[in-house]
């Protein structure tokens, strides 16, 4: 049983305090992608955008007493969201645009990273515009850069989506040199794309073109193939990845008829695969995702906004999806872009942004029988 408590109403100074830090209600916003992160020491951090750079909460030092911050990193020619990945030590690296220096041309692609939580950021590093040798002039990106990492070699890779040029990716090797550009596809996707390194396995790139969703693979020597064409709708801005067993990655995304969260992953031998519902009476939004250890087993957690506007949770054996899944609400009416993360103690974790664009948390309760959860918090 998943239950929950709302406090979503609570502390009004709380809210206050957060809009004279960020300058007022509504200045924040969510990354493209996950933004609550646990760092080398157990700590988490949550992450958030402003049109001027990005805001950061950080967990304070156990026993846990609350959160610190937000911190504010601006960034001079800022432009959109910021995408974020995490490395297996804890480091989260980040890719933005930022406005070319002249203010006339395209934007361009930069990087940074933070190693250990409460601390500065490096320096932000430019990769230049994306551009394909010998292509088109004038190609514009159909959305923000994206980012993924090896987690076994560190290496990075971020990738974009070109209006007429498909899908590059420029990567940084385990000694931090950065390639050239390189073309992933050829074949433009006006939808977002999301991409993933599972850990011993190859990147992938999950492209939502105008049948469905596409996944391209790589295959060597620096070359991807087509290696799933999936012929079903997708709700733009839902689908997210998750790494969920050994070189296997899940990918969820909402269906447009009934706004139900669907779950995909390539088929192998012993291993449920195809396109697999997910239950419940839809929503909005795309998914916060994470595995915890439940009860002794591995399981996935998925977090979503509700048809009713609450916040639900689910959670089952990881990559059992065809055992049935069951949704609960745990309070947070009219939160968005839910992430679910596990703490130093071992407690799951859901943060969202309330209404007024303030991040919010709630954290697993360990004290009674089932899959509950305290009351809300705000991050301020």
């Amino acid at each position: 049983m998943i239950r929950g408590k709302d406090g979503s109403r609570a502390a009004s100074s709380a809210r206050g305090a957060q809009d004279a830090r960020t300058g007022g209600p509504g200045r924040s916003a969510p990354p493209a992608g996950p933004w609550l992160f646990k760092g080398g020491d157990g700590r988490l951090t949550a992450y958030a955008c402003t049109p001027g750079g990005l805001l950061r909460w950080t967990e304070a030092a156990a026993p846990f007493t609350g959160w610190t911050g937000p911190d504010a990193f601006d960034v001079p020619g800022w432009l959109g969201a910021a995408a974020m990945a995490r490395t297996r030590e804890g480091y989260v690296h980040f890719a933005a645009l930022r406005a070319a220096e002249d203010g006339s041309g395209p934007p361009e692609v930069i990087v940074s990273t933070q190693f250990q939580p409460g601390r500065p950021m490096t320096d932000w590093y430019g990769l230049g515009t994306p551009v394909l040798r010998g292509g088109p002039e004038g190609d514009r990106l159909t959305g923000p850069p994206r980012i993924t990492v090896n987690q076994r070699s560190g290496s990075l890779h971020v990738v974009v989506s070109l209006r007429h040029s498909g899908i590059l990716r420029r990567s940084r090797n385990a000694e931090g040199a950065w390639g050239a550009w390189k073309q992933v596809t050829a074949q433009p996707y006006p939808g977002e794309v999301v991409p993933l390194m599972p850990t011993g396995g190859v990147l992938e790139v999950l492209a939502v073109g105008p049948s469905g969703p596409d996944r391209w693979s790589g295959v060597g020597q620096g070359r991807f193939g087509l290696a799933d064409r999936i012929p079903t709708p997708v709700v733009p801005g839902t689908p997210v990845a998750y790494e969920t067993g050994p070189r296997r990655a899940t990918y969820f995304w909402r269906y447009p008829g009934d706004g139900s969260l669907v779950a995909w992953r390539a088929a192998r031998q012993g291993v449920q695969g195809g396109l697999m519902g997910l239950g419940g009476a839809g929503g909005r939004g795309a998914p916060g995702v994470t595995r915890a250890v439940l009860g002794g087993y591995d399981c996935t957690v998925l977090a979503q906004t509700g048809a009713d506007g609450d916040i639900e949770v689910t959670a089952y054996v990881t990559e059992n999806e065809g055992y049935g899944t069951w949704w609960a609400s745990i309070g947070g009416r009219g939160a968005y872009a839910p992430q679910v993360d596990v703490d130093a103690a071992g407690r799951v974790v859901v943060a969202a942004f309330d209404e007024s664009g303030t991040p919010m948390c709630a954290r697993q309760d360990t004290g009674v029988q089932g899959f509950a959860f305290g009351p809300w918090e705000f991050l301020a």
